[in-house]
C-alpha cells in the first residue's frame, strides 16, 4: 500500500511539471493573442519595449533586440 501511494504521489509530482509548463505556455506575455492587421491596432506600452503586429498577432520586443525582415 504504501509503495502505491508513493508511485501515485511521484505521479502526480511529474505530471504536474508539464502541466505547469503548458500553463506557462499560455500566459507568457510574449504571446500575445491580440489580432491585428497593422501595428496601430496594437496596444501601447512603456519604452524600451515596442509592440509589432506579427503574422496577426500582436507581440512585443525590447529595443535594440528586434531583427525582422
Amino acid at each position: 500500500m504504501a509503495q502505491f501511494l508513493l508511485f501515485v504521489y511521484s505521479l502526480i509530482i511529474f505530471l504536474s511539471l508539464f502541466f505547469g509548463e503548458a500553463a506557462f505556455e499560455r500566459t507568457e506575455t510574449r504571446m500575445l493573442t491580440i489580432p491585428c492587421t497593422s501595428d496601430a491596432n496594437c496596444p501601447k506600452v512603456i519604452s524600451p519595449c515596442h509592440t509589432k503586429c506579427f503574422d496577426g498577432f500582436c507581440g512585443w520586443y525590447i529595443e535594440g533586440s528586434y531583427e525582422g525582415p
